[in-house]
């Protein structure tokens, strides 16, 4: 899948990142673009230090999944992976290789690519995003070796601290609830009142 296909694919929430970023700083990249280099930079060097641990991770991982660890680790890995190629594809959907000439177009480069105007704002807007996947993906990386390493030396380590995914609640469930007893308040106080002046 390229990075155009991932980023057509984004959540609502990812678009409106985007757009918000475009809207907040559009106007200031197409200006100059060079002063957002450094933070740009700083997105790409954590999106790259998370690609180096799921690098790491991924022939660690169990080859056949037997027990419930086993599992959290390939669902832990999917989930940090899917973040990234989300985050990245913010980044190199558009991106071209840098040559000795960009032109005068509004773009910086950055890691050997050519960056414009919407990946230059995704970076901006996106970097506390990255850094929050690098701290994920090293703490990720880290238990499982540490759990690997304690398996060969016959050690049982306590349940892992990696936080879960949260479960989405189930809102229509309440809401129909909360429907039913509004329903039947509606349905008992005039009833109630009638009674009362009788």
């Amino acid at each position: 899948m390229s990075w155009a296909e991932v980023k057509a694919n984004w959540s609502t929430g990812w678009r409106e990142l985007q757009r918000s970023a475009l809207e907040r700083w559009g106007s200031a990249i197409r200006r100059d673009p060079k002063s957002f280099a450094p933070k740009v930079q700083a997105t790409v060097d954590e999106l790259k230090a998370a690609r180096a641990h799921l690098d790491h991770m991924k022939p660690l991982l169990p080859k056949q999944i037997k027990t419930a660890d086993d599992q959290a680790a390939m669902a832990g890995f999917s989930r940090l992976s899917a973040r990234y190629y989300e985050l990245a594809a913010g980044v190199y959907a558009d991106a071209e290789p840098a040559r000795s000439e960009v032109g005068i177009a509004p773009v910086i480069v950055v890691g050997g690519v050519v960056l414009g105007v919407a990946a230059i704002a995704w970076a901006v807007a996106a970097h506390e995003y990255a850094a929050n996947l690098r701290a994920e993906t090293a703490l990720a990386d880290r238990e499982l070796s540490a759990r690997i390493e304690a398996s060969q030396q016959g050690r049982t380590l306590q349940p892992s601290t990696l936080p879960q995914p949260k479960k989405a609640k189930d809102g229509v469930g309440w809401l129909l609830v909360g429907g039913l007893v509004l329903a039947a308040g509606a349905v008992a106080v005039p009833v109630l009142m009638k009674s009362r002046r009788s």
